[in-house]
Parts: structure tokens; sequence; C-alpha cells
């Protein structure tokens, strides 16, 4: 293959799996569970102005699938830190902790935990909207290119046996269906993280109305037997 054909395929490829890149990205901030990607954007401005990466002011880490573990090199930087992640992530919910339950001991080391919110039908909806939207927009850009590098391609073709040229169209094609298959095993997997999320959010809904089904039956029984007993007194 010529190594102009070579050189044009190349810059195809490093132009699709930018969009591809970018829309994993942009994928990894619609937080339905804790993506560890989404802190990277993060910036702390402390007392004195000074802006910060949060891994630099921070340890991070997984509580579980659905809380961030975030621990202060200094405790002054605790409400700095916290706005930062407010202003990129308004949707967490932010509490703070001490390991030993003692939040105003100076020895002590302050843990700020971020919630993932809820998965319930309006944000479930709001979501898959989302994620429809990014891929669609990273879709168009894959098929424009897709076009305008065939286009490219077909003058370079000329001179060319029957058989080189099929190879660098076949080539072409290649890489255009890896990122075209690959930015919808994207779509997929987030659509399947935030199904799983809703799924935990009935479940949930569902255990809590059982639980207070329960109550309301004990509290029925409790209410007859009271009664009995109430008529036996008089």
């Amino acid at each position: 293959m010529k190594r102009n054909i070579e050189a044009l395929i190349n810059e195809m490829k490093n132009k699709m799996s930018g969009y591809a890149v970018l829309l994993q990205y942009r994928y990894m901030n619609i937080c339905v569970k804790a993506e560890p990607a989404a802190l990277l954007s993060v910036t702390v401005v402390d007392d004195e102005g000074e802006e910060n990466n949060l891994e630099n002011v921070a340890m991070a880490s997984l509580a579980n699938d659905y809380q961030f573990e975030i621990y202060p090199h200094d405790r002054k930087n605790v409400f700095a830190i916290c706005k930062g992640i407010k202003e990129v992530h308004p949707e967490f919910q932010i509490d703070t902790t001490a390991e030993d339950g003692d939040e105003e001991s100076e020895d002590n080391q302050v843990v700020i935990v971020c919630t993932m919110p809820e998965v319930n039908k309006d944000r479930h909806d709001a979501l898959i909207d989302g994620v429809g939207v990014l891929y669609d927009q990273c879709k168009a850009l894959l098929d424009t290119n897709h076009t305008v590098y065939k286009t490219r391609l077909t003058p370079k073709l000329v001179g060319l046996s029957e058989e080189d040229a099929q190879k660098a169209e076949d080539e072409l094609e290649k890489v255009y269906k890896m990122h075209d298959d690959t930015c919808l095993q994207y779509k997929e997997a987030k659509i399947k993280e935030i199904e799983e999320a809703y799924q935990r959010y009935l479940d949930e809904q569902k255990k809590k109305q059982e639980a207070a089904d329960e109550r309301a039956a004990a509290w029925g029984e409790n209410a007859k037997t009271q009664y009995r007993i109430d008529q036996r007194e008089e």
C-alpha cells in the first residue's frame, strides 16, 4: 500500500479515535456509578487563591459502586474540595465524616463522601436521552469523516491494481467500522449501567414499601388487640 494512502488512513484513524475517546469521557461524566474519571476535571482553589487538581490535595478511592471517599491531605482544604466537586458535579450528594466519628478533633482524618444520585424514573429518562444525544453527535462526526476520507482516498487509487485499490478501500472501511462499533458499545454499556441503577432504585422502593406495609399491618394488629382488651375491661 502506498505511503500516502497509509498516511491518509492513519489520519482518519487518529481522528475517529479522538471522537471515540471523547464520547467515552463524556459518558464517564454522566455519573450513574462512581466513575474515577469524573473527578479529573475537579479543581480546588485554596484560601490563598492557589488552584490545584484534586489529586494534588487529596486522595480519592471508591467506597462502593455508588460512592467516592476523598481524603484531604490538609483539613483546611475540606470546604474548598467540596466546593470544587460541587461546581463540576452539582448532582453529587456530599457529606463529611471522620474515621473515628469525631470531626472536631484536629488529629482525625476527615473523609468527604460523595454519593451518586438515585436513578428514579425522571432521572432515568433524562439520562437515557442524554446518552442518545451524545451518541448521535459522535455518530454524525464518524459518518461525516468517513465520507470525507472516502472522497480523499479515491484519487489516490488511480494507477493501482484492482486488488491493491480494494485493499485500501477495505482498510478504510475497517477503520470506520471498528470505531463505529466501539462507540455503539460505549452507548450500550452506559444504557445498561443506567438500567441497572434504575432497577436498584425500584428494588429499594419496593423494600421500603414492604417495610411500611409490615409496620402498618403490625400497628393494625396492635390496635385490634388493644381494642379487645379495652372491651374486656368494660
